[in-house]
């Protein structure tokens, strides 16, 4: 994660070298009253420009307790642990004509304990998510930018889960695996805002409902999605190229942190350097609560991401 740090900032110091002082009228960058548009790479953008965008991310959770092993009405041990999460996430945006664009986004994402009584508890996951979609402009002004979008998402899991495997083994069931495949499909759509009150603040939103399975494949089910933030950028009051969005979400997608459809919310702020005309290099931190399945709790949620964005 340090590593992550010192690479956003060397690239920040190298591009505050290089930063003409004018800002170019035909900038690639999406620009909404004089406000050059940056938000979370959750988030869906309200613009139809063709992109494609790189996020590397890290975090780990909260101390959490869960019942061992079930034998018959009673358990054998009650555990403790915490998780690891990383995910790699690409995304890429076609613009058709000015009014539609074409995007598809990929999530590959793995969890894991960091000691021997959480991999007994959750194994390890991983999680490969396509999500390809329709976005369309349906109003845009000089202040203000609204769209609506369709999405299928396809999920697909490999679960290592020695603790249903010992379950397996203690109540005699033969052919008991240690590794399961699961599949889930949804599909929705949703709408995304972008509000610039002028070149300094602007104001993001995006929300969405989906109906489809989960990891657990239970019946189908609604889910959503509705994020928000504030962007600031430091331009126009002290000549430095810098955004600072601060916001937050709450999601209930079937994700890395939550594989049964349960609340995952969080608090994330972002750092973005938005001095070149077609890319954006960006930090991000987040500190929020996400379910732990089996456990009917909800623990704290930490972490950090690397992102950057081009758009040609």
């Amino acid at each position: 994660m340090r590593r992550i740090t010192g690479l956003f900032f060397l690239c920040l110091e190298i591009s505050f070298l290089s930063y003409s002082q004018s800002i170019d009228t035909l900038s690639k960058i999406p620009t909404l009253n004089d406000h050059r548009f940056v938000s979370f790479e959750a988030m869906k953008s309200p613009y139809t420009n063709t992109s494609f965008f790189l996020e590397l991310g890290l975090g780990e959770s909260g101390i959490f307790t869960t019942d061992g092993v079930p034998v018959g009405d009673s358990t054998i041990l009650n555990l403790n642990g915490e998780l690891l999460f990383v995910n790699l996430r690409f995304g890429y945006t076609q613009k058709i004509k000015d009014w539609i664009c074409f995007f598809v986004n990929l999530d590959y994402a793995g969890r894991i304990g960091n000691n021997a009584e959480s991999i007994f508890i959750s194994g390890v996951n991983t999680i490969i998510t396509v999500e390809p979609g329709i976005l369309f402009k349906l109003k845009q002004t000089k202040k203000l930018a609204l769209s609506g979008y369709f999405k299928l998402t396809n999920t697909e899991s490999s679960i290592v889960d020695v603790q249903q495997y010992l379950v397996d083994l203690i109540n005699g069931k033969p052919y008991a695996d240690l590794t399961r495949d699961v599949p889930a499909l949804n599909g929705g759509g949703g709408m995304v805002a972008s509000y610039a009150f002028g070149p300094s603040v602007a104001l993001n939103m995006d929300g969405q409902v989906v109906y489809g399975e989960t990891l657990e494949r239970t019946d189908p089910s609604f889910q959503y999605y509705f994020g928000s933030n504030v962007s600031i950028n430091f331009k126009k009051w002290i000549n430095l190229p810098v955004s600072l969005i601060v916001g937050g979400y709450a999601n209930t997608l079937t994700n890395i942190f939550s594989t049964e459809g349960d609340l995952t919310s969080s608090f994330t702020t972002k750092l973005a350097y938005t001095g070149s005309d077609s890319f954006v290099l960006a930090i991000e931190s987040q500190s929020g609560r996400t379910p732990i399945e089996d456990t009917n709790t909800r623990v704290q949620l930490r972490g950090m991401s690397f992102a950057a964005k081009f758009y040609f």
